[in-house]
């Protein structure tokens, strides 16, 4: 699995919360075509994405998946909002650096674990999906 600065996963989950598919941002991508994209985030540095094309397998990114390099708790909590639609302290709860309670597809658990940097362990429980740092 490719690993990506979690601005460039800002930049997938926002093109795909906007309801762009992974074929047009793929698409969009590697033809540098990058107008489209801007209308829907005017300030997102889209042209990362272009450059990691060059250097990675974009389209597995895209439709396969990636690991974040390294994901701070609010990126963590930024991109389960992006990404499943999910609020703290509405979706799953916050104390100190842990979530908890998170209810998700195991479609979408292992989307979360596989996107997890290595300073972030996933466990499923009961009552939802508990993230929280290594120690």
């Amino acid at each position: 699995m490719e690993s990506i600065t979690l601005m460039e996963a800002y930049a997938i989950e926002t093109l795909r919360s906007n309801g762009i598919g992974n074929d047009k941002i793929i698409e969009n991508i590697k033809a540098n075509d990058l107008d489209e994209f801007k209308a829907v985030k005017e300030n997102m540095d889209f042209d990362a994405l272009v450059e990691l094309s060059k250097n990675a397998d974009f389209e597995a990114i895209v439709n396969d998946g990636y690991k974040v390099k390294f994901l701070t708790f609010n990126g963590l909590k930024n991109l389960i909002k992006m990404k499943f639609g999910k609020f703290a302290d509405e979706d799953y709860q916050v104390d100190e650096f842990v979530i908890s309670g998170l209810e998700i597809s195991e479609d979408q658990q292992k989307d979360l674990e596989n996107m997890l940097s290595a300073n972030w362990i996933l466990d499923s429980e009961a009552g939802g999906v508990t993230v929280k740092p290594t120690k």
